[in-house]
């Protein structure tokens, strides 16, 4: 009985790694049931930075959605702040427009959430360094949850 037990335990364990190994999952961002948990993105930057386009696309009952239990987590060798702005459109023929202005400390965690941004509607952080231009790394986290 033991040995069918454990047996059945290293199948499974088996099975979850061989399905992450595969890149079903990734660390940087989690899923369940079709629906993103958290996104992160990292880097460096020391004048200005524009992220990727996330798509805002949910099922037609959905209306609006918003971006909550967001963080920026940064180090610099200078203190300080700068500004990040959470811009969207409607589709990429339209111009960004900012819904929300961030001022991250340069040194240290800032949290945020967005308003509530209309279902179909993109979205990217821009970020910029309005100070002395030195290297800033930064780490920001965040969920998109439907409404």
């Amino acid at each position: 009985m033991k040995k069918i037990l454990l047996s059945t335990a290293m199948g499974a364990a088996l099975l979850v790694g061989g399905v992450s190994a595969t890149g079903i999952a990734t660390p940087s961002k989690a899923e369940a049931a079709g629906f993103e948990v958290q996104l992160t993105r990292s880097g460096y930057f020391s004048n200005y930075v524009t992220s990727k386009a996330y798509s805002g696309k949910y099922d037609s009952r959905v209306k609006t959605y918003s971006l909550t239990n967001g963080y920026i987590k940064s180090n610099s060798s200078v203190d300080g702040s700068y500004k990040v702005y959470i811009q969207t459109r409607k589709n990429s023929k339209s111009t960004w427009k900012t819904v929300k202005t961030i001022t991250a400390t340069k040194n240290g965690t800032t949290h945020f959430t967005s308003p509530k941004i209309a279902n179909g509607y993109s979205y990217r952080f821009y970020t910029v360094n309005a100070g002395t231009k030195k290297k800033v790394n930064f780490f920001m986290s965040w969920i998109p949850f439907a409404n």
